[in-house]
């Protein structure tokens, strides 16, 4: 009978650290996609209030309303300003939880070699087993046959 592999259990510990490890990398990566979809909508609301602006000043609008208009486009900029700050934020935690699930990934693949070889091992074991009993039964049938033993 195959002996169980030895380090068994913590190739589970290792298995669900990467299971934990691609978890929190999927929810990184959606955080990271929501921060771009934010960015990309703020950097259009800029380009669209830019072509207001273009057209208020083709249509002669008040110097206070065009100040007022680009106090409020200066607010836009801010804004696209701070979401590239948390969206780089994002960018590197997403970074730095693939390189950890890359790293977790690479010690379960590890651990599964050694898993495998055990197996491989263990039958090579098992088949000498079982030839070495076929061995001793080919041997005993063959004593058996032979006449003057005694059985």
């Amino acid at each position: 009978m195959a002996r169980r592999f030895p380090l068994e259990p913590i190739r589970e510990v290792l298995r669900q650290r990467t299971e934990d490890a691609a978890t929190a990398l999927q929810a990184h990566a959606g955080r990271l996609r929501a921060a771009e979809v934010k960015l990309r909508e703020l950097e259009g609301y800029l380009a669209e209030y830019e072509a207001m602006r273009l057209r208020m000043l083709q249509e002669g609008a008040t110097a206070l309303r065009l100040r007022d208009f680009g106090v409020f486009l200066e607010r836009i900029r801010e804004a696209i300003d701070l979401q590239r700050i948390e969206e780089g934020r994002l960018r590197a935690t997403w970074e730095t939880a693939r390189q950890h699930w890359e790293e977790q990934s690479r010690r379960e693949h590890a651990i599964d070699v050694l898993a495998d070889r055990h197996a491989q091992r263990e039958q090579v074991r098992e088949g000498r087993a079982e030839q070495k009993l076929l061995d001793e039964f080919a041997a005993r049938g063959h004593r058996a046959g032979q006449p003057g033993q005694a059985g």
